[in-house]
């Protein structure tokens, strides 16, 4: 079974016990010795490392068991860059905490593309701004990037409405429309829930800081709508 480690914790004197997702759904199982810097299995104690197990067959124990694993990739093998450890850890809490256990693996495919995104050097503002959207998306609490959320217009677009959910047009603004974005960051909104590779070619003028902006909107909504803290972002979004 091929999976990715969210957590673990210890059981007993030197077993651990793993939190994961596969394909099929998010599995428990517990490896024996991982505590041991001798294990065979002790690589298996870094978040989002992929590996592809085997449980034993037998019903002895209360936990699913690891009788063999083959790593398939770490993500902190040979990482040294600051912007890409954080990103890691962005993306842990976020594949943790944003579903729920039983909606866990959806989001397998994602977090897989995403972490080889990563590893391929990708600029990792922009990993992280288009795994949060699809997860979002994942969530069932999808924005309207298409067009006006009013009138359903596709021009004149001046703002963008995380409270309403969507776009807004210039003739439906009001006096309380926020217009605190620029043209580009409001692209960028489209851009990262409309794409569909994390290799897609990047928005021509756009900035860091736009990102960023964008990038603590998002962490906003996720806390006001989803109901889900994602304080690692903090430290990618004040990374000079």
């Amino acid at each position: 079974m091929k999976v990715i480690i969210l957590s673990k914790s210890s059981y007993k004197e030197k077993d651990c016990i793993y939190s994961a997702i596969s394909q099929e759904g998010y599995v428990s199982f517990m490896a024996k010795g991982a505590q041991d810097p001798k294990s065979k299995f002790v690589w298996l104690n870094n978040p989002l490392t992929i590996a592809d197990v085997e449980f034993l067959s037998d019903g002895r124990y209360k936990h699913k068991v690891v009788n063999n694993a083959t790593l398939i990739s770490s993500p902190m093998v040979g990482a040294t860059d600051y912007g890409y450890l954080i990103s890691i850890g962005v993306i842990t809490e976020i594949t943790r905490n944003i579903l729920a256990d039983e909606e866990k693996h959806l989001a397998f495919n994602e977090c897989e593309a995403a972490l080889n995104a990563l590893r391929a050097g990708k600029d990792h503002l922009m990993v992280i701004l288009i795994y949060l959207a699809k997860l979002i998306k994942l969530s069932g609490a999808e924005l309207e990037v298409d067009h006006c959320i009013h009138c359903g217009a596709r021009e004149n677009i001046i703002a963008f409405s995380f409270e309403d959910g969507g776009y807004i047009c210039e003739n439906c603004q009001s006096e309380d429309t926020v217009k605190d974005l620029n043209a580009a960051q409001l692209r960028l909104i489209r851009f990262i829930f409309k794409v569909k590779e994390y290799g897609s070619p990047n928005i021509e003028k756009l900035t860091d800081d736009d990102k960023k902006k964008i990038l603590t909107k998002l962490k906003e909504f996720v806390d006001d709508i989803v109901g889900v803290r994602l304080n690692s972002l903090d430290a990618l979004i004040n990374a000079k």
